[in-house]
């Protein structure tokens, strides 16, 4: 998947689990060209993105 920030395409998912959740149907992607982590998130039918944390300032 494309990166929302920078359209890299390097992106690294990370493995989420804990007692109670899992996140395999949306997982967490982290871009490895500038550091934006994000998932996807179902929000009244839409797909949107969720910023979990901000790209890397240059």
């Amino acid at each position: 998947m494309k990166c929302p920030h920078c359209g890299g395409r390097k992106a690294i998912a990370i493995d989420l689990h804990s007692e109670g959740f899992t996140a395999d149907e949306n997982p967490v992607k982290e871009c490895g060209a500038c550091g934006l982590v994000w998932s996807l998130k179902k929000v009244k039918g839409k797909t949107e993105v969720d910023i979990i944390k901000e790209a890397k300032t240059k």
